[in-house]
């Protein structure tokens, strides 16, 4: 008798410990969808408020501080050189700009502005997890996505080697 007293407090003191490691995973979960969903937004606040320019973006008139360290210091654009501008220039709609200051910045764009719903669902959903299909398919696009600037980038360093 003792032995069923004492393996049932048992078994409800693992059920308490997991009940508490499922909402210390979730609101990790929520911390990690929200800093996305809030970085997201941030970048396409800023598209939208920053002026693309030959020389970098402007503020209200004034220039932005921020550029390449790889690109001032040797002189090499980075995988992401124009990245900034093109977004700003999508952010006013011009896209022959976004193009030519970096062709991939419109799919990249894309898939921030992307980023905003599935971020929001995933929060709204909590504590259930999204579902795996859902998931994959976000997985596949941002991997392809950043294969894609990869790509890009070693097509850049290639010529400029050869």
């Amino acid at each position: 008798m003792a032995y069923q007293a004492c393996h049932a407090t048992r078994m409800r003191n693992i059920g308490a410990s997991a009940a508490v490691l499922e909402d210390s995973a979730s609101g990790q979960q929520a911390v990690y969808h929200a800093v996305i969903l809030a970085g997201s937004l941030a970048v396409l606040a800023g598209s939208f408020v920053l002026r693309p320019h030959a020389e970098g973006l402007s503020l209200f008139g004034y220039r932005w501080p921020f550029h390449c360290w790889l690109h001032e210091t040797f002189g090499l654009r980075c995988a992401l050189c124009g990245m900034s501008r093109s977004f700003c220039s999508l952010g006013h709609g011009d896209i022959a700009a976004a193009l030519r200051f970096h062709a991939l910045g419109p799919i990249a764009f894309m898939l921030f502005c992307l980023e905003v719903p599935y971020r929001a669902y995933a929060l709204f959903r909590l504590p259930k997890v999204l579902p795996v299909g859902l998931k994959r398919i976000h997985l596949g696009a941002v991997g392809l996505a950043a294969a894609a600037i990869g790509a890009n980038w070693l097509l850049y360093l290639g010529g400029l080697i050869l």
